[in-house]
């Protein structure tokens, strides 16, 4: 057996392994609402939205790790995904209805609370819409955190 073919065999083995363990995450757009509001996941998982019939989803701007990709989907894109790698939280909205409080939050990796918490919060006074409503999904990713520690 060539040394090639056994790095293939080897490499396509440990691609097999690692997505045997990635998770699919659903997020819904119900309404004005991301149900669940707070995701938790672990990095190579991938977010799927669903139910996105007019609305988009998209991070805002400085309420996500640095040095981490943002996203944005079309509006009305149907079953858009995302695969985040860089741990951390990151706080995501539906553009036409933030202000009706349709924001969420997905924290990546065991870290609680998210080692970007600091940012996030410090962040917040830069938010230029709908800050109350990013405000509270903060809150309410807090809060998410200390049931699942109980």
């Amino acid at each position: 057996m060539s040394k090639g073919y056994r790095f293939l065999v080897l490499a396509m083995t440990l691609f097999a392994v690692s997505s045997a363990y990635a998770e699919e995450h659903i997020v819904k757009g119900v309404v004005t609402q991301w149900q669940p509001l707070v995701t938790f996941a672990q990095p190579g998982d991938t977010v799927r939205f669903t139910g996105m019939t007019g609305h988009d989803t998209q991070t805002i701007e400085g309420m996500f790790p640095a040095g981490a990709q943002g996203w944005k989907s079309k509006l009305g894109e149907e079953s858009f995904s995302i695969s985040l790698e860089q741990e951390g939280a990151y706080v995501y909205k539906c553009a036409p209805h933030v202000s009706t409080g349709m924001v969420g939050v997905i924290v990546v990796g065991d870290a609680r609370p998210p080692a970007n918490l600091a940012q996030l919060e410090a962040n917040l006074q830069e938010v230029k819409v709908a800050k109350n409503m990013v405000n509270r999904a903060l809150k309410k990713m807090k809060k998410a955190i200390e049931a699942e520690a109980k």
